[in-house]
């Protein structure tokens, strides 16, 4: 009952403050039509249930939430420390908060904001301090790994990660995001969308079909029979088997002047720079050309196409053709053409490209440029591919998710400033823990140009 004077009170507060804004007596207002009208009706309906006033006095009037005792019993400074907090690191969903306190405690935020300031700290003086000594994950990053499979428990085991596997100080989690977010947009493999797995082991093992099929629509070797309600299937053309794919430590140094550190104010935003493209760079090379000798192993080991991928011939000795290209695309299935499917060369393969013209001398494309849409795939470029040459594959044309790239989140820093890294410089060493590999080589091929 008090609950629907409540309601018809307000109903006609409502009501009485669009009368004052353009009639002259509450019954008048239905001329207004729309919001006032629907106010007083609902007025109306609630006094002839339980009967009311026509007047509203201050004490019936509701108060707002903030105002209401019961309806919040937190104190003027939790609501403002809760405020500041949600306008410093956003606001979580409850499942990822109820996550991330079980992980690292109802501070987790603050030990991240604590973690930023003293990374930038240790960054300009070499003062680093425990805030920096356990490995902690954003709340995307945690989300991330129980997706792929990792339990709580195992994540929790990664917050020594900075101090015990990778050594040094763990580079806070905001910092690292960025840098791998950054990197990924300078590198070719995942942006083509290579398949990506966080991991908390030294390796994974990745189920994979050999293939006996003579059919070549059914890359898995997988087949089906037809036949009546009793009939089992009999066919098994094909066997499965575990690849195993390590997780190795890489290490990589970036270059400061001492005097660069002390005096910019946005040194974290530098350092995160040059750091992405160190990282983009080295990773580009190994998912791309890598032995797997103590690093990932690449879909080109050593620039050969010793993986056996499917090659195309070129069409002409020691040199491109436009031909050759073309052909290149029908290297693959069609189910792994199109717009999943990426060509990848080396910038100087691609003005070769640019250079070819038909019998008018008509260039066959005009220009080439990352990203844009070639022979109905997208056109990549890194430094990594092997150049035009005799018996080189100078271009590699497939759809990406067929290759695996294995990280365990995490990265750690170490700094050094003495005689062995010169007068004003300051070097920093970066680990982490990486592997990759190619999982379905059916989803490429290679111009494979040919010999002399």
């Amino acid at each position: 009952m008090k609950n629907k004077r409540l309601q018809a009170l307000a109903a006609l507060a409502k009501a009485k403050a669009l009368e004052a804004q353009g009639a002259d007596k509450l019954e008048d207002i239905e001329r207004l039509g729309g919001e006032a009208k629907a106010a007083l009706a609902q007025y109306n309906a609630l006094k002839a249930a339980i009967g009311v006033a026509d007047e509203v006095d201050e004490v019936d009037k509701p108060d707002l939430p903030d105002n209401d005792p019961a309806a919040d019993t937190t104190s003027r400074a939790d609501r403002v420390a809760k405020a500041v907090t949600i306008l410093r690191f956003g606001a979580d969903d409850d499942p990822t908060s109820v996550v991330m306190r079980e992980i690292y405690g109802d501070d987790y935020r603050q030990k991240m904001f604590d973690q930023g300031r003293a990374f930038k700290r240790f960054l300009k003086s070499g003062e680093g301090d425990k805030t920096l000594s356990a490995q902690l994950w954003n709340p995307g990053d945690v989300v991330r790994m129980l997706k792929d499979g990792l339990t709580v428990h195992e994540i929790k085991t990664t917050m020594v990660e900075g101090q015990d596997t990778l050594g040094g100080y763990a580079v806070p989690p905001q910092v690292a995001s960025e840098i791998i977010q950054r990197a990924a947009g300078l590198t070719v493999v995942r942006a083509a969308g290579a398949t990506v797995v966080q991991t908390a082991s030294k390796m994974i093992e990745w189920l994979k079909v050999t293939p006996h099929s003579t059919d070549a629509r059914y890359p898995t070797g997988i087949t089906g029979e037809w036949g009546n309600e009793t009939k089992s299937p009999t066919a098994k053309n094909y066997t499965f088997g575990m690849q195993q794919i390590p997780v190795h430590l890489y290490t990589y140094k970036v270059d400061f002047s001492q005097s660069l550190l002390e005096d910019a104010s946005n040194v974290v935003q530098i350092f995160t720079r040059a750091a992405s493209d160190t990282l983009a760079i080295d990773e580009d090379t190994v998912f791309l050309v890598g032995d797997g000798a103590g690093k990932p192993k690449g879909i080109l080991p050593d620039g050969d196409n010793n993986r056996s991928l499917e090659h195309v011939a070129s069409g002409a000795s020691s040199t491109l053709t436009w031909q050759g290209v073309k052909n290149l695309r029908r290297g693959i299935l069609a189910q792994y053409r199109g717009q999943n499917a990426s060509f990848v060369m080396e910038s100087d393969t691609g003005k070769a490209i640019e250079e070819m013209v038909d019998g008018l001398d008509h260039p066959y494309v005009e220009q080439l440029n990352n990203g844009d849409r070639f022979l109905g795939g997208t056109y990549r470029e890194s430094e990594a591919m092997p150049s035009i040459g005799a018996s080189n594959v100078p271009i590699v044309y497939g759809d990406f998710s067929g290759y695996v790239i294995v990280e365990r989140l995490g990265m750690a820093i170490q700094r050094y400033n003495d005689s062995n890294t010169g007068i004003n410089v300051v070097e920093f060493q970066l680990r982490r823990r990486i592997g990759g590999d190619l999982i379905e080589t059916w989803k490429f091929a290679v111009q494979e140009v040919e010999a002399s």
